[in-house]
């Protein structure tokens, strides 16, 4: 994999909006997500909404955040107690689980303490786990997240 680029984010546009609307589901999905990272966003749900309504594949988009989501919680539960940081240390968590979701894999470029980094990777491989174990508990043609995960492998 190549090393990743840094883009300055003032610089970013967003596309084209692709989708007219969402199923009631994702949207839900949707919620459910903001629900949790909301607040680290930096924008309103609505925008959040319409940012799936711009990707080409608003379901697997769903599916990688709602990964993030879980090893989110994971991440809180297990080396926090459950306690939330302050709302800096909480954005370069969730920054760090995003390129983690982009496939960076080094501890040392997620922007957080090494230790941090290392306890993150194995939330994230924790929660790929147990949805892999999921998926093996149901036919593929029921599992719409199947391929998500197998590309996350």
């Amino acid at each position: 994999m190549s090393e990743p680029e840094f883009i300055d984010p003032s610089q970013i546009r967003s596309g084209p909006i692709r989708h007219e609307s969402l199923p009631p589901e994702l949207l839900e999905q949707i919620k459910a997500v903001y629900d949790v990272l909301g607040r680290y966003l930096k924008r309103s749900l609505e925008q959040f909404e319409i940012s799936f309504m711009r990707d080409a594949d608003p379901a697997s988009e769903v599916g990688i955040w709602l990964g993030i989501t879980a090893v989110w919680l994971d991440y809180h539960e297990k080396y926090l107690d459950d306690a939330v940081m302050s709302d800096a240390d909480e954005q370069k968590l969730l920054s760090a689980m995003i390129a983690i979701s982009t496939g960076v894999e080094d501890p040392a470029k997620l922007n957080v303490p090494v230790k941090t980094g290392k306890r993150l990777l194995e939330c994230y491989d924790r929660v790929a786990a147990e949805w892999g174990e999921l998926a093996d508990e149901k036919p593929d043609d029921e599992d719409p997240d199947k391929d998500l995960r197998d590309r996350e492998h």
